[in-house]
C-alpha cells in the first residue's frame, strides 16, 4: 500500500473553498476539463442531508505515457467514479475511488480536510492510500497513481486561486 499527503494554500477562507467552490458545477468542470485536461468529467449526483453533503462523479483522467505492462494490462478509456461525503461540522469530505477496470483489486481511499491559517487563508489537506492487489506490477500501479495525484492536485491549486481571483472571491 501507498500513501500520500498534499497540502496547498488558497487565497479564501474555509466557508469560500466549500460554499462557493467544491461543491460548485463551473468551478469543477473547469477544473477538471480544462486545468487538469480530463477529457471526461460527470456529477453523477450530489445529495445535501443537512449535515452531510453526498457526491458522486465519474471522471475520466488523461493517461499521458503508460509503462507497457501497464498498457497491457489497463488498455484503453480508463475511467473512475469518486463517491463522498460531506461532513458540514468537520469540514472534512471522506472519498472512495472505484476505477472501471480492476476494481476488485485496486482500493482508493482518502480524506480532504481544510484548516484556517492566521492570515484568513485556508490550507486544503489531502491524505490518501492506494492498495493495488496485482501480482507483478501493483506497486507500480500504486507510485503511479501517487504521482498522479500530487501532480493534480498541484495543478488543481494553482487553478483554484487564479478562479478566486477571477471570480472575485
Amino acid at each position: 500500500m501507498a500513501t500520500v499527503r498534499v497540502e496547498h494554500v488558497f487565497n479564501c477562507s474555509e466557508d469560500t473553498y466549500w460554499g462557493k467552490l467544491f461543491f460548485e458545477d463551473e468551478y469543477n468542470r473547469r477544473m477538471f476539463r480544462d486545468a487538469l485536461g480530463f477529457p471526461s468529467y460527470e456529477k453523477v449526483s450530489q445529495t445535501d442531508r443537512g449535515d452531510t453533503i453526498e457526491r458522486v462523479v465519474e471522471l475520466v483522467p488523461p493517461t499521458g505515457e503508460l509503462p507497457g505492462p501497464l498498457k497491457k494490462l489497463i488498455g484503453d478509456g480508463l475511467g473512475y467514479r469518486e463517491s463522498g461525503r460531506f461532513d458540514k461540522q468537520r469540514r472534512r469530505f471522506e472519498v472512495s475511488i472505484t476505477p472501471n477496470k480492476l476494481a476488485d483489486k485496486i482500493t482508493i481511499t482518502g480524506v480532504l480536510r481544510t484548516e484556517p491559517t492566521s492570515d484568513g487563508k485556508c490550507r486544503r489537506i489531502y491524505e490518501g492510500s492506494v492498495e493495488a492487489r496485482v501480482f507483478g506490477v501493483g506497486g507500480m500501479i500504486e507510485k503511479r497513481v501517487i504521482s498522479d495525484v500530487e501532480q493534480n492536485y498541484a495543478k488543481a491549486a494553482a487553478f483554484t486561486n487564479q478562479y478566486l481571483i477571477e471570480q472575485g472571491l
